[in-house]
């Protein structure tokens, strides 16, 4: 959508891609020096584990396989059926999309509940199994 402003020509941004106050965007660059600055090592370094797990997720997904990161989500190729569309300037007019295979994401039940806020429980400690077998007593007897 193109927008005139005082006689200036300006793309506007569509409303769900405004950028809100407090919130940044992490690009690769910033996801190295994020995960370099938790890890205590050079980005260097970071950047080629991260270059190297991508084209391991990417390699794996067009070969037609699932790869599953648990508490993360899930990279598969997905098949789209070929399906009419129509030209929104001539309705009348129809044409066949192509059937073809896209890549999907499904994140796990942890990404979700992050985003959405919920913050997980951890774990209570179970309860140490006592082993009475074979204990004294303060009294010295065998239980």
């Amino acid at each position: 959508m193109t927008r005139r402003a005082g006689g200036n020509t300006f793309r506007a941004r569509a409303p769900w891609r405004a950028r809100e106050k407090g919130h940044r965007r992490v690009n690769k660059s910033g996801l190295v020096a994020e995960v370099a600055k938790r890890v205590d090592k050079n980005k260097a370094d970071v950047a080629r584990v991260l270059d190297a797990a991508m084209a391991v997720i990417r390699d794996t997904v067009a070969k037609g396989e699932r790869v599953a990161l648990v508490g993360f989500g899930t990279f598969e190729r997905q098949r789209r059926n070929k399906r009419l569309a129509r030209n929104p300037r001539q309705p009348d007019v129809t044409y066949t999309v192509p059937a073809r295979d896209v890549p999907a994401f499904a994140p796990g039940q942890a990404f979700r509940q992050a985003v959405a806020g919920k913050r997980r429980r951890t774990a209570k400690p179970a309860p140490a199994a006592r082993a009475t077998a074979g204990r004294r007593t303060s009294s010295g007897t065998k239980r």
